[in-house]
């Protein structure tokens, strides 16, 4: 009887699996069991996926870590206007890091819970934090940040890191979720993952002004632009929200400038009134400056 080609298929599977297989002829015969030719089987897939992996999938793989010193120094040298859109210099991942993730939720878990000890330990100047009334004040609007998503580009030093944070704000009284975007300049140290929340050095604040201009991160910026004017569209309660902020905003700027020219009046009015002083001391005394003049020294 003809054998189909499913039987001899079935046929080799089973002489090639199923049975010893012997190499060699007379004593010279090495006997190879059918666990350890399907053991030998799998161990030679996994090493040929792994080459593939190597040679194939790796160089597309980027690693925020691979950006050399010489690369994010270089962007210092750049001539770039950062009010406008450029090219992307340093390429961003998107929760590329699963720890660094894990930090950054952690620390906007401590804010909306007003956790003022835990925010210490997580930022460089803890002094912003020795107060919990302004965390109190601020979880009373914003009450919780969801769907959390990391955009991450390479500090300009080791070990650093520029995240633009989106996230979905739950704010009280608003029926939406708008998106935020929020920069925070993250370090790893002996510590850990730390917020640089103090005074940046000035190269640093201009390496992170120049790649926030890059095209890739622009492109998030105003995707979550679109997608706020959309919410805004059909949400009254979010447009009135941001109405009251923009008035605020207003008011603070405002009573900024009022102050500042407080300042400049009563400066003004020191010097006059030290200016009218000695012209008043002149007065009183008008050969005291003559007399000093014509004494002869010793």
């Amino acid at each position: 009887m003809k054998k189909s080609v499913f039987d001899k298929i079935s046929d080799s599977y089973e002489n090639f699996h199923l049975k010893e297989l012997r190499l060699g002829d007379g004593a010279d015969v090495i006997t190879v069991s059918p666990k350890l030719k399907l053991g030998l089987g799998w161990s030679l897939f996994i090493l040929c996926c792994v080459l593939a992996y190597i040679f194939v999938g790796l160089p597309f793989v980027h690693k925020t870590e691979d950006i050399s010193k010489e690369d994010r120094e270089a962007v210092l040298k750049e001539n770039i206007n950062v009010d406008e859109e450029h090219d992307t210099i340093i390429p961003y991942e998107k929760d590329a890091n699963e720890s660094l993730n894990e930090f950054v939720t952690t620390y906007f878990k401590a804010i909306t819970s007003c956790d003022y000890l835990r925010l210490q330990d997580m930022v460089t100047d803890a002094d912003e934090y020795r107060n919990d009334e302004n965390l109190k004040r601020k979880a009373e609007f914003i009450t919780n940040y969801e769907n959390i998503t990391v955009y991450t580009k390479a500090g300009l030093n080791e070990d650093s890191y520029i995240t633009f944070v989106v996230a979905n704000l739950t704010i009280a009284g608003v029926n939406s979720s708008p998106y935020d975007i929020i920069t925070l300049y993250i370090v790893n140290g002996e510590r850990g993952y730390m917020i640089n929340n103090g005074k940046l050095p000035a190269d640093v604040k201009e390496y992170i002004e120049k790649v926030k201009g890059d095209a890739d991160i622009q492109k998030v910026y105003k995707a979550v632009e679109e997608e706020n004017a959309k919410l805004k569209e059909k949400d009254s309660s979010l447009r009135e929200f941001y109405e009251i902020i923009s008035r605020r905003n207003v008011e603070t700027q405002s009573a900024a400038d009022q102050t500042s020219e407080e300042i400049q009046g009563q400066e003004n009015a020191s010097e006059n009134t030290e200016q009218e002083s000695n012209n008043e001391n002149a007065s009183e005394n008008p050969d005291q400056s003559n007399a000093e003049e014509d004494t002869p020294e010793n």
